[in-house]
C-alpha cells in the first residue's frame, strides 16, 4: 500500500525531485521588444525536461514562469514579477513551448537591460537556486508606445487572472451576481450597464474593485477573470445560481429606437476613429461604402446603419444594438425589468430587497440638442458634425421607421411592460 501511494505522488509537482530539476532548462530567444511604459512584451519560452520523471503543472497552479529584472550591471532589481502558469505536462525527455507575459513597471523600465526567465515551483523556490544553469537570460529593448488598449490590458493582467472561464455561452457568461447579496443583474448593452456594473464589482467587493473601474468595468469583467460574472464561476456553480430563485434578478431596458440612435451617434458619429468603436463599426462602414478601405471622415448614415441591421439574423447583430429581450431569455425567477429613465427606483428597489445603499450616475451619457435637423437620417456622419449638436428626435423621420419597429417588436413590447415585477411569461 505504502509502495503504491509513493508511485501515485511520484510525479506530483510537490514531488518533483530535487534531482528532476536539476535536469530542466528553459529556453527563449535573446532579445525581447518591450513596448510602452510600462513596458509589455510576450515570450516564447521552452522549457526542456531531461529527467526521468515527468512535470505535471497541477493545473496550472503548481508550476509557473517568471522572470527577474536585471540592471546593465547584471544586478537584479527587486519586484513581483508577473507569473504565467505552466499549461502542459512536459514528460520526461521532451519539451514543451509557450507564450509567457512580460511586464516591466515603469519606475523600472529605464534601468531594466535584461531579464532572466525561469520556473518556479509551488511560488516556494526558484528552480535557479537548484540548478543554476536552469533560466534563460533576454536582453531588452525598448520599443514604441502601446495603444491605450494594449495598456489597459498589461495593467489590468497584473490584478486578475485570464482564461479560466467555465464555457458558458453568451448571454450566460455575462451576467453578473453577488453571492453575498443574492444579487443577479442581466447587463444590457446601452442600457446604463457602465453605470450598473461598477455598482456590481463594487457590492460584490472583488479584488481591486475600484482599479476595475478606473482601468475599465467593461474590458476588465469581460476579459479577465474577477468572480464577478457567471463564466468566472465553476460550471456547477453558475447553473445553480441560473436556475435559483433566492438570487433577486432584474436587468434594464431602454426605448429600442432611442437605444439605436444613441449606439448610431457614439460608435459611428462622435467617437468614430475610437479603435475600441472601430471593432464594432468597421465590418459595417466596409460594407456600406463597399470597399475594406474605409472613409471614416465621411462614415454612414443611420438609414445606411439601420439598413445593414435589417438585412441581418438578430442573433448575429453587436451586442450594442442585438435585441434586448435576447439578453434575459432562459433566465427564470426574473424579479424586474427597469427602463432606463427610472434608474432611482433600482436604488429604493435594493434598499426595500436587500437592504443596500446605492447611488446610480448614468456614466456614457451623452448630451442632448433640442435643435432638429430635417433629412438628419440620411446624412453621413461627416454631414452631422458640420451640423452640429441636435436633436436625437431628428432621425425619427427615417424611412425604416416602421421596419425598426417590426424587426425590434419583442423590443417595444418589452419596453412598454417594463413598469413593474416581470411577469411570468417575460422573454
Amino acid at each position: 500500500m505504502t509502495t503504491a501511494s509513493s508511485n501515485d505522488n511520484r510525479h506530483s509537482p510537490s514531488r518533483f525531485s530535487r534531482d528532476a530539476w536539476s535536469k530542466v532548462s528553459v529556453s527563449a530567444q535573446g532579445t525581447v521588444l518591450a513596448a510602452g511604459d510600462p513596458g509589455w512584451a510576450r515570450l516564447a519560452a521552452t522549457v526542456t525536461n531531461q529527467s526521468s520523471e515527468d512535470l505535471r503543472p497541477d493545473q496550472g497552479m503548481g508550476v509557473a514562469f517568471s522572470f527577474r529584472l536585471l540592471q546593465q550591471s547584471g544586478q537584479e532589481i527587486t519586484f513581483e514579477s508577473v507569473r504565467t502558469p505552466l499549461q502542459a505536462v512536459v514528460p520526461a525527455g521532451s519539451s514543451h513551448t509557450q507564450e509567457i507575459q512580460v511586464i516591466i513597471p515603469s519606475e523600472h523600465l529605464q534601468e531594466t537591460a535584461a531579464i532572466r526567465v525561469g520556473l518556479l515551483q509551488l511560488r516556494e523556490f526558484w528552480v535557479e537556486s537548484i540548478n543554476p544553469q536552469h533560466p534563460q537570460l533576454v536582453s531588452v529593448e525598448k520599443g514604441p508606445e502601446l495603444n491605450p488598449s494594449r495598456r489597459i490590458i498589461a495593467e489590468a493582467s497584473k490584478l486578475w487572472p485570464k482564461g479560466q472561464n467555465n464555457a458558458l455561452k453568451w448571454p450566460y457568461s455575462a451576467m453578473m451576481v453577488s453571492q453575498e447579496h443574492r444579487l443577479f443583474y442581466i447587463p444590457i448593452a446601452k442600457c446604463a450597464c457602465t453605470s450598473l456594473k461598477s455598482m456590481m464589482i463594487e457590492l460584490a467587493r472583488i479584488d481591486h474593485y475600484e482599479q476595475a473601474i478606473k482601468l475599465g468595468v467593461h474590458l476588465v469583467t469581460d476579459r479577465f477573470n474577477t468572480g464577478i460574472q457567471l463564466k468566472d464561476q465553476p460550471m456547477d456553480v453558475a447553473r445553480e445560481i441560473l436556475a435559483s430563485d433566492q438570487y433577486l434578478k432584474f436587468s434594464v431596458v431602454r426605448e429600442p429606437f432611442e437605444r439605436l440612435v444613441s449606439a448610431y451617434l457614439e460608435k459611428f458619429v462622435y467617437n468614430r476613429e475610437h479603435p475600441r468603436n472601430l471593432l464594432h463599426t468597421r465590418q459595417i462602414t466596409a460594407e456600406v461604402q463597399g470597399s475594406d478601405e474605409i472613409d471614416l471622415q465621411k462614415g454612414i448614415s443611420f438609414d445606411d446603419f439601420i439598413g445593414f441591421i435589417l438585412r441581418q439574423d438578430s442573433w448575429d447583430l453587436d451586442p450594442h444594438w442585438r435585441p434586448q429581450y435576447l439578453y434575459m431569455r432562459g433566465v427564470p425567477h426574473l424579479d424586474r425589468i427597469f427602463r432606463i429613465e427610472d434608474l432611482g427606483n433600482i436604488e429604493s428597489y435594493l434598499l426595500e430587497k436587500r437592504n443596500l445603499r446605492v447611488k446610480l450616475a448614468h456614466r456614457n451619457r451623452i448630451s442632448k440638442s433640442s435643435e432638429l435637423l430635417a433629412a438628419a437620417s440620411s446624412c453621413t456622419a461627416e454631414q452631422l458634425d458640420e451640423a452640429g449638436a441636435i436633436s436625437p428626435d431628428s432621425f425619427l423621420s427615417s424611412p425604416h421607421a416602421q421596419a425598426i419597429r417590426e424587426y425590434f417588436r419583442e423590443d417595444f413590447d418589452l419596453y412598454e411592460a417594463a413598469t413593474g415585477p416581470a411577469s411570468a411569461d417575460t422573454p
